[in-house]
């Protein structure tokens, strides 16, 4: 049974996202990778250390240096280490049936919902959204050593616990949504056990350092400066807005199938405050109106399971299954081949004739108009080109318009 549905999961996570193996880079990749070469190695760790920003993706830094150590500037390596990601977390969705009040008839088909649900492609394809892939590997974790050190009381699990909780921290701010979880797992399993109480109090009050140590940045940090996030922003708009978006279509079908099978508490609650929750720290962003696809990874863990708690609920699954199956996978990997891969595709090949440009040109290059800020173009030119970060300059940049190579793509939409 476990080893059928280990090869049926993965199959389906890798099936799904097949065609965008072969994608080359897209615009904020190299900044990734640019980053990662500074700081991933072990000389580079203490810099890392001091920056406020990327300190909160160091798992993710980590692993892009020690692909590109082993396998240069290959869009295929990165791709596949993202492919490979997806496809163990969907495992780790599976696995959250070892959790009693989930259990595995429910877990098992989230799971699989999971490996091919289009709405977290971003996530999935863009390999500077690799900090999404790691925080959700490493939350799970949390919560799966968590739960088993609720039920069966040994140690060894309460200290996993602890350490994938860290490494979730140290792999995106949002593993931060996980301590009311572990909270109410407490509550649920265990209440009077004071042992859990006391380690839940020990990450809350790393939680709060942790905190306190993003804040306490304050000019120093690139995000809380360039509008990207704002607790000015209209939150609540966001959230109640990106929580509708995520539902449709498969989660409103699952709450109407619970809802006529009287299941809406236990599991289903558990799954949409899940959903809520993991998206609320993405809701303070101010430049769009609602949670951009890379960043509903961890929320669609909920989804999943709400998924998954309405195909147990139904009496006559056995008899749907065939074409629930098809319906599922016609939409979301028709939507995925279809619409997306031509979007990425199209994302890719801005980046790259700036490239084409910048190879035949003697910098300073200075761009006039293009869909990628000049700084992620620099970073583009840097890695695949070597040319110097200040050899791209805005427009704007004051000695700019001497330059005689200007770029302007009028090609992309």
């Amino acid at each position: 049974m476990i080893l059928r549905f280990t090869a049926a999961a993965t199959a389906a996570a890798l099936f799904a996202y097949l065609p965008f193996l072969g994608l080359p880079f897209i615009s904020d990749d190299y900044t990734q990778i640019r980053v990662a070469r500074a700081y991933g190695p072990p000389g580079g760790w203490g810099e890392l250390a001091a920056d406020p920003l990327y300190r909160c993706r160091a798992t993710s830094l980590l692993l892009t240096a020690a692909v590109d150590s082993m396998f240069g500037l290959s869009p295929l390596a990165h791709n596949f280490t993202g492919h490979s990601l997806h496809a163990l977390n969907t495992l780790l969705v599976g696995a959250l049936g070892l959790w009693r009040r989930i259990g595995f008839a429910v877990s098992l088909p989230a799971a699989l919902f999971f490996a091919v649900y289009e709405g977290h492609q971003e996530a999935v394809v863009w390999n500077a959204a690799l900090p999404e892939l790691l925080v959700f590997a490493f939350s799970a974790l949390t919560l799966l050593a968590w739960v088993q050190w609720l039920q069966t009381g040994r140690d060894r699990y309460a200290w996993a616990a602890a350490a994938a909780y860290l490494f979730a921290l140290y792999s995106k701010e949002s593993a931060v949504v996980l301590l009311p979880f572990l909270a109410l797992a407490w509550w649920i399993e265990t209440p009077r056990r004071l042992a859990p109480l006391l380690l839940l109090a020990c990450c809350t009050a790393v939680t709060i350092a942790y905190a306190a140590a993003i804040f306490s940045a304050g000019a120093s940090h690139l995000h809380l400066n360039d509008g990207t996030f704002s607790l000015s922003a209209p939150f609540p708009l966001t959230a109640g807005r990106s929580l509708m978006r995520m539902l449709w279509i498969w989660g409103v079908a699952a709450l109407v199938v619970l809802a006529v099978r009287r299941r809406l508490q236990g599991t289903a609650a558990l799954a949409l405050g899940w959903v809520f929750a993991a998206l609320l720290p993405y809701s303070f962003l101010s430049y769009m109106d609602r949670v951009p696809s890379r960043h509903t990874y961890l929320a669609a863990a909920g989804l999943a399971l709400l998924v998954g708690a309405a195909w147990n609920a139904l009496p006559v699954r056995r008899r749907l299954a065939g074409g629930l199956v098809c319906a599922l996978l016609a939409h979301n990997v028709g939507y995925l081949w279809m619409r997306k891969l031509p979007q990425f595709e199209r994302r890719a090949a801005a980046t790259q004739r700036f490239l084409d440009f910048a190879a035949d040109r003697q910098p300073p290059i200075v761009v006039d108009c293009a869909p990628y800020a000049p700084r992620i173009l620099a970073d583009a030119a840097a890695v695949a080109l070597g040319l110097p970060l200040e050899a791209v300059l805005d427009a704007a940049a004051p000695g700019s318009l001497s330059s005689d190579a200007r770029y302007c793509d009028l090609d992309h939409p």
